[in-house]
């Protein structure tokens, strides 16, 4: 990954990447990148494009993939950037060849353009930067007439599987606190929840998700059982407003003593029908907004459950 522009000693570039330079070493033996040239007296020698690269690998493993898994995507990121000399963006770039193969109908060229996807960063990044754009102008496109409800269900299930997978290829610890994410009972569009749950994998916790059109009765069973930390569920469009109290009163009771959010394009528009019922609804929210609020909520459930216990013990004890 050096040309002849190396120039930089490895004390040099610890300084601008911050990456020790003992790491910087270790991620060269292991993993085969960087790739410094060397003098005749052998030194290291880093190009920019070799800065590029650690800092390319500094984003990945701190967003919490794994430093080998992390140096398998730089190097097919760059396999994949090779003939492209000209491309400003290549997250654009991916969303232009997404969308092509979806106008054209081409399940196999989707197919191609999705696993090339992959490789381009972190997996929160891909989500935000192509999934997200890709599937938000698919609907619109469904909306419009302009392509057709198999073209929009051959998408959603190509790109929903490759959310799944890089879902389950993102490192987070299985002993961290449980999020349990969720649609509505009434709502279809599962892909959003999956750039929740990268967020929540970076904040340190386990995300689970039930998927789309998840009833009240499948919440409250998974709560009894998983315990989470709290509830998100997600909402694109929202249901009547009798149906949307309805639902809301009984994922409320269904969440008992731990917060459930919910959050989403139709959220906004039942705000006021959500909070009556004890939940949160989420907005446009900054993401460090939101993991504030988030951690909030947790904070003061556990205080609440907390103290909830200590009363109980008292009461015992005073009989």
């Amino acid at each position: 990954m050096s040309n002849n522009n190396s120039k930089y000693r490895i004390q040099a570039v610890a300084e601008m990447t911050g990456i020790p330079s003992a790491t910087l070493r270790a991620w060269e033996r292991r993993y085969g990148v960087p790739s410094p040239m060397r003098t005749d007296s052998s030194y290291r020698l880093y190009s920019d494009t070799d800065i590029d690269v650690i800092r390319r690998l500094r984003e990945l493993t701190e967003s919490g993939m794994a430093p080998a898994e992390a140096a398998r995507v730089v190097k097919k990121q760059a396999e994949v950037e090779a003939p492209v000399d000209a491309v400003a963006d290549p997250f654009e770039s991916a969303q232009e060849t997404i969308l092509d193969a979806v106008d054209r109908f081409d399940p196999t060229a989707l197919e191609v353009a999705v696993r090339r996807m992959m490789f381009l960063g972190s997996a929160p990044m891909v989500f935000d930067r192509v999934l997200a754009p890709c599937m938000y102008t698919i609907g619109r496109r469904w909306h419009a007439g302009a392509i057709s409800v198999g073209q929009e269900h051959m998408a959603s299930e190509i790109l929903g599987s490759a959310a799944r997978d890089m879902l389950r290829l993102f490192q987070h610890d299985q002993d961290a606190p449980m999020v349990l994410l969720a649609c509505f009972a009434d709502e279809e569009h599962a892909l959003p929840i999956y750039g929740v749950a990268f967020r929540f994998a970076q904040w340190g916790y386990h995300p689970v998700i039930l998927g789309a059109r998840t009833p009240p009765a499948a919440i409250r069973h998974a709560v009894e059982r998983l315990q989470p930390a709290v509830i998100g569920l997600s909402l694109t469009i929202p249901p009547p407003a009798h149906r949307a109290r309805e639902l809301c009163e009984e994922y409320a009771a269904a969440c008992g003593s731990l917060p459930w959010v919910v959050g989403g394009r139709g959220a906004g528009e039942l705000t006021e029908i959500i909070e009556e019922c004890g939940g949160v609804s989420f907005g446009a929210e900054s993401v460090a907004m939101l993991r504030a609020r988030v951690e909030g909520l947790i904070a003061k459930a556990r205080r609440e459950r907390s103290h909830a216990a200590e009363h109980a013990t008292g009461d015992v004890q005073g009989l």
